[in-house]
């Protein structure tokens, strides 16, 4: 669930956590997340279509949703560099204590998803 989405130059806007926890207040009570980085939605579309984990990748932009949620789904992971989340933040994650960040750090990572299409059309 993002907090915040990226824009151009360096900026940012509200995302869906910032929804989600309003209707939370509203509603007094608190939201079931199936998004990521919960794992509910992988292991229904797991289920169903048979998918492997062990030939599963997650690839993502964010550490805190996306290469969580592949690492809670015991999938490689790949952090393109395009998007929220930087080097800096897996070397911080790396170097932490909190088991939870280390949760945080991708198998690979790119600079630009575009970097995938040689290993795929290969």
């Amino acid at each position: 669930m993002d907090n915040r989405l990226p824009l151009e130059n360096g900026r940012f806007i509200a995302g869906t956590g910032c929804l989600v926890r309003a209707v939370e207040m509203a509603a007094q009570r608190q939201a079931d997340i199936i998004g990521k980085p919960s794992r509910f939605i992988f292991d229904c579309v797991s289920q169903e279509y048979g998918i492997n984990p062990e030939r599963t990748v997650m690839v993502g932009d964010r550490l805190d949703t996306d290469i969580l949620l592949g690492s809670t789904c015991s999938l490689k992971t790949i952090l393109t560099l395009t998007g929220v989340s930087s080097l800096e933040d897996v070397k911080s994650n790396q170097e932490s204590d909190c088991m939870f960040k280390k949760k945080m750090v991708p198998d690979f990572y790119v600079d630009s998803i575009a970097d995938l299409l040689p290993a795929l059309q290969g």
